[in-house]
């Protein structure tokens, strides 16, 4: 069953422009380098229902076959180097996996 996944993430305040935008180039880079990841889209994040601030700056959104392929993925060399490369600009993340609907 596929597999849909929201990754999150807020970022310190003294995280610049060109931190942000490196986080998010090298995010959207792994739907290209691991053949795992099927899809994939992101945004910043923006207000929600009566005007309340979002509690994360952008959200990540990926999609794969099933939950050996997001092991998979979770392990692989190119999600670890992401990982350490832009560590140190997060204040907090949050991951939720769900079964795809269809």
């Amino acid at each position: 069953m596929m597999i849909q996944r929201i990754v999150c993430f807020k970022f310190k305040e003294d995280a610049t422009e060109t931190d942000i935008k490196s986080h998010m180039d090298d995010f959207k880079s792994m739907k290209e380098k691991i053949p795992q990841v099927l899809s994939y889209s992101a945004g910043k994040t923006i207000p929600g229902d009566f005007g309340k601030s979002p509690e994360y700056d952008v959200m990540h959104y990926m999609t794969f076959e099933n939950k050996k392929s997001v092991d998979e993925y979770s392990e692989h060399e190119v999600h670890q180097t992401f990982i350490q490369r832009n560590k140190e600009i997060w204040e907090n993340v949050l991951v939720i996996n769900s079964f795809a609907i269809e």
